[in-house]
């Protein structure tokens, strides 16, 4: 067993002991959150619960798109109706203190605050931290928690787990799947959860509305570094004209990741005045990690993501001379 490995256990061990000693928890994910992050959170708010504990699940902001379809999602409450102090408030997913946003001083103050997570490049901001890079997604990390503890199991846990583990493996396709990944699949499945229900729901269950914004976004494809690099763009504009809201772009960055030769897929998002979010994924050669470090973000090896502010065309200049010295 190595250091790591060590450390590992021991914060699981802790959080099993916090999770059966206390009674008032306060859970949340990160800033834009993704159906691993609202997953895990509603799985382990529901199980808690259903043990007998009080729990408050927030976000800071209404859950969009595909997410309002994850079993119990309308039990989350906004910032607003935090009340109280709590005996542990649980940060789900979250790779930075920065990415609970305005949420993080409410965590700070409500008691031991726990932060569960899988992705390399976390700050370990909590005062118990469980970080395991090596883990698919943080809703196996979850699981294992919930088994554990001994905490109770229903087919609304199983479907909001398996959701996670589902999305953020890439439907099983990603790097990042292990042989441990598809044992706690099949788990879940014994447990209730169905595989294709929950693909439709959380991938396939969109409107013609993404539809429309899907066919404005390719338009604004290019290609870059010897067809290696491929950039588009989600504006505002694009969002008015289409209905859709930004959530139902989530995944279109995976599209032109498909494409042979290209290594390196990015999604830019514009938000309020020069500010922009970039989402990057890439194949083999790219540690996009790392690549999104360099702009002050962070993420996983072949998923991360970063914030920029400025003119669009110095942000992507700046950001392929970055790359090319990948």
């Amino acid at each position: 067993m190595t250091s790591a490995d060590a450390k590992d256990l021991k914060s699981f061990t802790q959080i099993v002991s916090l999770l059966l000693e206390n009674e008032r928890f306060l859970l949340a994910t990160h800033e834009d959150p993704d159906a691993d992050g609202i997953g895990s959170m509603l799985a382990l708010g529901r199980s808690l619960s259903h043990a007998g504990k009080d729990v408050t699940l927030v976000s800071q902001k209404p859950i969009t798109g595909s997410l309002r379809m994850l079993s119990g999602s309308g039990v989350i409450q906004d910032k607003t109706r935090i009340q109280g102090r709590f005996d542990a408030a649980i940060a789900l997913d979250c790779a930075e203190r920065k990415r609970l946003g305005d949420l993080y001083e409410d965590f700070k103050n409500s008691g031991l605050l726990i932060n569960i997570d899988h992705h390399g490049t976390n700050d370990y901001f909590g005062d118990v931290n469980l970080v395991s890079p090596d883990r698919s997604s943080t809703g196996v990390m979850v699981f294992e928690l919930i088994k554990a503890a001994g905490l109770p199991m229903d087919e609304d846990i199983a479907e909001n787990l398996f959701a996670a583990i589902l999305t953020d493996t890439g439907s099983f396709k990603y790097s990042n799947t292990d042989s441990e990944t598809f044992r706690a699949a099949a788990e879940l499945v014994e447990y209730g959860a169905i595989p294709w229900e929950i693909s439709r729901k959380v991938l396939d269950g969109y409107g013609l509305n993404r539809l429309r914004l899907l066919q404005l976004v390719l338009a604004t494809l290019e290609i870059f570094h010897d067809g290696s690099v491929a950039i588009m763009m989600v504006t505002r504009e694009m969002l008015e004209k289409s209905g859709a809201e930004e959530a139902d772009s989530e995944r279109f960055v995976d599209y032109p990741r498909f494409a042979s030769g290209i290594e390196l897929s990015v999604l830019i998002r514009e938000q309020e005045g020069d500010h922009y979010k970039f989402s990057l994924r890439s194949n083999d050669r790219v540690d996009v990690a790392k690549l999104a470090s360099r702009f002050g973000g962070g993420g996983h090896n072949r998923a991360a993501g970063f914030n920029g502010n400025g003119p669009i065309e110095l942000l992507k200049k700046t950001f392929l001379d970055e790359v090319a010295m990948c």
